[in-house]
């Protein structure tokens, strides 16, 4: 895969910041300590959606191994898990992980995107609008 959501998503926002992140990661600077805060309260507030959909499966995320997640994905679906955190798919050769996957008993699926911001910002219906073309 090419890209992934979030590079996609970088590369509306500043194609620059993406070329970079792509080819000279080392100028990029590091997350100083408020940013890694926000960054832990995102997790806090994603693990506390998961909590919303119970007995659910992780996908756990490996940047080296794409294909495995989408594969763990596509046998959780088939073998009947109703919510699966991180489910994992690829579109266009874009990567795309869903925060939170539900399956209905009628089959039909509901995206959860999670977002720890008290406004909805246009950088999220980017985000979120990559979900529209999916196929599961």
């Amino acid at each position: 895969m090419n890209l992934s959501k979030s590079l996609y998503t970088r590369g509306l926002q500043c194609t620059k910041s993406l070329w970079l992140k792509k080819h000279n990661k080392s100028v990029l600077a590091k997350p100083n300590d408020s940013t890694q805060a926000i960054f832990e309260r995102g997790d806090e507030v994603g693990a506390l959606a998961c909590e919303l959909f119970p007995n659910g499966v992780e996908i756990e995320f490996n940047s080296k191994d794409y294909d495995g997640m989408i594969n763990t994905t596509k046998g959780l679906i088939t073998h009947g898990v109703k919510n699966i955190y991180e489910a994992s798919f690829n579109f266009d050769n874009i990567f795309v992980a869903v925060d939170i996957l539900h399956i209905n008993d009628d089959n039909s699926v509901e995206i959860y995107e999670v977002k720890s911001s008290t406004t909805v910002k246009d950088v999220y219906l980017h985000d979120t609008s990559i979900y529209k073309k999916l196929r599961l």
